[in-house]
């Protein structure tokens, strides 16, 4: 609607509406108003007119009795003092004219103005009608003055009709036309520049409420078309961006919608087909595409395989997922993966692959001639480990044979050595007795160079048994100093121990071979040093999951090109020209030793200033228990005595557990100790011995300690004695393990000396009963 007509605003409405209904409301007003002064100027003018003819004949009927022309004379002429008479005749009863007064032949204009009067003259016997008067009124006057009360009423209405509508323009101007125009205006700006500025106007009628409303809504408004311009210009930004990385990707990208009809594709697309763009447009549907390909040539109507493209294309339905190989005519293969969209379309990559099948067939081509070289390489290889097995046998056969036919003269060498020494009664002279003690010291010598390169060969066979168990680090550095402590006092060498004396967990490892590591370095730090020198032991956390033994001496050190030789077997870096005893092969056999149980071992050393060897043990998970030191009223409550000779057989493969063992039992009087190193050794030993209670390791080399206890169970000879479990397995399913199978207790390591005593005393106590 053009902004010019503004006849039928809403303001113009409720004005026009109000101006009719006051309008109508005025005039019908003023015509009953009106209409009831003329009503009742007229009922005047007709009682008025009624009282003058009861006058006139009541005046006039002496007169007509009489005939007395005079009196009725005088009395018709005062009718035409009346402003409304007009004319008035007297009749006799014979109805002759006796007297007319004004104009003759006038009609009046309404009968009600035309009054006629029977003249009666009362006599003393009775009323006569003598005569009739007839009167004419006018009621002309009556109108003027009601057409003067009209117009000045009209004019008077008039002004307050133009009163009311100025007042109400300017009111419906001030009160609504205001406000209503700030609202249109309002409305227009932000429909033309976009841009909101809320509408000023306080009031709490309803277009204050009206305009309010339009104000949060505007502003709601803006709020949205705010977040409506960034969700745009978001998903504007993120179309380009899809549509940017799939023109980018390397792969053909092709998009048809659920009317199999294209939507879009990249250039990579169209270049795999050769596509122009009068070729392929938005709308093209997809079989369509099928059939271009086949008609301008770019694929086989008829592949290799016999397969038709065409079928080949549309087995690969709408609905399915997967992909298919294409092989195109200029010698290209493209790989096609597409899969249904959500929205019912199709989208699919093709993939260039011509390269990938070129590469296949290469390394289809070198596979096959991989095969058969493996296959001749494999020959070879069995043959060489037959032949390296033959030697392995041959080198066991001749180290054992060695060893017997060593060990036999050796045995004869010390022991006749020995019995010269020996002899009261034939002693030797100082000179002889040098002479055998240097016999003695070099077959010794020679039985540990023995003993060594069998350990060096069990250990490159790989026929060394080891029983790798939970060790408490520090226990091992106290028996390796207790045993080498002597060693050193005899050369004047000072033994150092540094580090930490209770580790929080166990290393793994054989405490056998371990201890032998660590009596070798320390023997050979004592052997290398200088005159009174000093050894440093330290025992500490090394790196990350392992413990570290450091062992540093204060002697000659070791040249630094030399030291990639150190652990070379028979290479004694040139001490063999010294008077330092040795064989060569100790560090050779630590290496091993240290790395079959999961370790390193390395070395620094400077030449004059020392050398420091080093071994990271692998730590276990399982904490160390440290136990509080017994004191002496606890020891002072052990068992003093058994009833009766005890017989107590320990198995156990560890020497040092088995002379703690040892030592501990000579706290309990009338025991008699047995020993075994493995679980089929203690087994014969208590057939033929039946001892009264049987210690039980569990890590044992062979037959470990459950199926040994299980043997004993199964054995209606064996089956009464008691067994203690007593290892280092504390993991608790070990610990249940040992429990569900009968043992009367599971002791684990480090044990509790006073309740280990009393456990034992225990068991044997109620094996009494």
């Amino acid at each position: 609607m053009p902004e010019n007509k503004r006849t039928w605003t809403l303001r113009t409405k409720l004005l026009a509406t109000y101006l009719i209904i006051v309008g109508v409301s005025m005039v019908v007003l003023f015509t009953a108003f009106e209409y009831r002064n003329y009503y009742n100027a007229n009922k005047r003018l007709h009682e008025q007119i009624q009282e003058i003819a009861e006058f006139q004949s009541s005046t006039l009927s002496v007169p007509v009795w009489n005939f007395d022309e005079q009196s009725i004379r005088l009395a018709m002429s005062t009718l035409a003092n009346n402003p409304y008479f007009i004319s008035g005749t007297l009749l006799d009863d014979y109805g002759h004219v006796l007297e007319h007064v004004g104009p003759k032949g006038v009609k009046p204009s309404s009968e009600k103005l035309k009054i006629s009067r029977d003249i009666v003259f009362s006599g003393s016997e009775r009323d006569e009608i003598v005569g009739k008067l007839v009167l004419i009124f006018d009621d002309t006057q009556v109108i003027e003055q009601a057409l003067e009360r009209l117009i000045f009423d009209s004019f008077i209405l008039v002004l307050l009709a133009a009163s009311l509508i100025g007042g109400t323009f300017i009111a419906s101007q001030r009160i609504i036309g205001k406000p209503l125009d700030l609202l249109l205006k309002g409305i227009r700006r932000a429909k033309a520049a976009d841009n909101f500025e809320a509408v000023k106007w306080e009031s709490s009628d309803e277009i204050g409420q009206v305009i309010t409303a339009f104000n949060d809504m505007m502003l709601h408004q803006v709020e949205t078309d705010a977040a409506l311009r960034s969700a745009r210009n978001t998903a504007v930004e993120a179309e380009a961006r899809v549509k940017d990385a799939i023109e980018n990707i390397s792969e053909a990208f092709v998009l048809f919608d659920n009317k199999q009809q294209l939507v879009l594709c990249n250039t990579r697309f169209k270049d795999f087909y050769e596509y122009n763009d009068d070729d392929i447009e938005p709308g093209i549907e997809y079989n369509r595409l099928i059939e271009l390909d086949i008609e301008r040539g770019v694929v086989p109507a008829v592949d290799h395989f016999g397969r038709s493209y065409h079928d080949l294309r549309s087995a690969y339905n709408w609905e399915t997922s997967g992909s298919i190989e294409v092989a195109l005519t200029d010698g290209r293969h493209l790989l096609i993966r597409e899969r249904p969209t959500h929205a019912g379309g199709r989208v699919g990559i093709q993939t260039d692959i011509t390269e990938l099948k070129r590469a296949e067939r290469e390394l289809r081509r070198a596979r096959d001639e991989l095969e058969h070289r493996v296959e001749e390489r494999t020959h070879e290889l069995q043959a060489a480990t037959t032949d390296a097995k033959k030697a392995n046998r041959a080198k066991s056969e001749f180290l054992s044979r060695m060893s017997h036919e060593l060990r036999t003269p050796l045995n004869g060498i010390l022991g006749f050595a020995q019995l010269l020494l020996m002899d009261q009664r034939h002693p030797l002279s100082d000179k002889q007795s040098e002479y055998i003690e240097h016999v003695l010291k070099a077959g010794n010598l020679l039985l540990e160079l023995i003993n060594e390169v069998l350990d060096l060969a069990k250990i490159e066979s790989g026929r060394i048994s080891l029983s790798i168990e939970n060790i408490d680090p520090n226990n091992v550095v106290n028996e390796c100093v207790d045993m080498i402590e002597a060693y050193a006092s005899e050369q004047n060498i000072t033994i150092t121990r540094t580090g930490h004396q209770a580790a929080d967990y166990y290393v793994i490892a054989d405490f056998t071979r371990l201890k032998q590591v660590l009596s070798n370095l320390l023997s050979n730090a004592i052997k290398y040093n200088i005159q009174n020198g000093k050894v440093l032991l330290d025992s500490s956390p090394g790196p990350l999951g392992f413990w570290r033994y450091t062992v540093t001496d204060t002697g000659y050190g070791i040249e630094e090109e030399f030291q990639d030789q150190l652990f070379q077997p028979f290479n004694r870096l040139n001490a063999e020209n010294t008077d330092i005893e040795g064989t060569g092969i100790g560090l050779t056999i630590t290496k091993h030793l240290i790395e079959i149980m999961g370790g390193e071992i390395g070395v620094d050393s400077k030449l004059g200033e020392g050398s420091t060897f080093w071994v990271d043990i692998p730590l276990s998970d399982e904490i160390i228990h440290h136990d509080k030191p017994v004191s002496v009223d606890i020891i002072s409550e052990l068992p003093k005595r058994l009833d009766g000779v005890k017989t107590i057989l320990y198995v156990e493969d560890n020497p040092a557990n088995m002379r703690l063992m040892r030592e501990l039992l000579t706290q309990l009087p009338r025991t008699n100790f047995v020993e075994a190193g493995t679980a089929e050794e203690g087994l014969e030993l208590i057939r033929g011995n039946k001892p009264d209670l049987v210690l039980m390791d569990i890590n044992l080399p062979g037959m470990d300690g459950f199926d040994a206890f299980e043997v004993m169970r199964d054995d209606s000879e064996m089956c009464d004695i008691p067994v203690i479990a007593l290892t280092a397995n504390a993991m608790p399913r070990e610990v249940d393990r040992g429990k569900e199978l009968g043992f009367k207790a599971y002791l684990t390591k480090p044990i509790d000396v006073a309740s280990t005593l009393a456990e034992i005393t225990r068991v044997l106590e109620e094996s009494e009963k």
